[in-house]
């Protein structure tokens, strides 16, 4: 029902931050996996630096991070250029940081760890909304 199959999303690149080397490794395995193309940062700062160069279709950034955090990163992005959607996910899920992300304008909140069919479904529609049709 949710398989995507691998090269359904070929050419939809995704610009992957976390400072934890496990998660970032995992989630760009399992995106990678559903056919996007990914590059990684470990931080928002490094991602940052990365958005011209990869010009990613989604950013998707942990919250907490030294040198800038994910709600810096999203702003940031904001103001620099064309707008990419962002997804921030925490392990620290309260509801005051769920309620500053979608005030700055997070395409979404995920809380860690990030619950895959969520997911998966949440890039669908997002992907699907850029243009009005999914990708093939």
């Amino acid at each position: 029902m949710y398989d995507v199959g691998p090269g359904k999303h070929a050419g939809r690149k995704i610009l992957l931050a976390d400072d934890d080397p496990g998660s970032l490794e995992g989630l760009r395995f399992l995106l990678e996996s559903w056919g996007y193309v990914v590059a990684t940062a470990p931080n928002g700062a490094a991602a940052l630096s990365r958005l011209p160069v990869v010009a990613p279709a989604l950013v998707i950034t942990d919250l907490v991070m030294p040198e800038m955090t994910g709600l810096d990163l999203l702003e940031s992005i904001q103001r620099g250029g064309p707008v990419v959607p962002v997804i921030i996910m925490t392990a620290h899920g309260n509801l005051e940081y769920r309620r500053r992300a979608v005030e700055k304008g997070a395409a979404a909140f995920l809380s860690k760890p990030v619950d895959v069919g969520r997911l998966r479904t949440l890039l669908r529609s997002l992907f699907r909304e850029d243009n009005g049709t999914e990708t093939s």
